[in-house]
């Protein structure tokens, strides 16, 4: 079993590119569920099917992107500058 003192914590900013791909594949994945759920509907536009789209791109897909754009965000303005202080002390 490894030491506890041996398990070094790595610090990994992310970058905007991953993020960037992060909500590529998570848009990708949206419009996959998209597709199955309108055959699933019936294949027909109607009020059910509009509801569900609207839940899996405005909900879900915005909500995904609405909270990686805020982590980037933080993780630029807040957390690198509290590491930078640490390591200066």
């Amino acid at each position: 079993m490894a030491d506890s003192k041996t398990i070094k914590k790595q610090n990994h900013q992310v970058s905007f590119e991953e993020y960037f791909y992060a909500n590529l594949y998570f848009w990708g994945l949206l419009i996959i569920v998209a597709v199955i759920s309108y055959f699933v509907c019936g294949a027909v536009w109607d009020d059910v099917t509009s509801g569900t789209m609207e839940f899996i791109f405005v909900i879900m897909g915005g909500g995904f992107t609405f909270v990686s754009f805020l982590d980037y965000f933080y993780e630029i303005k807040i957390a690198a500058p509290a590491e930078e202080i640490s390591k200066a002390r």
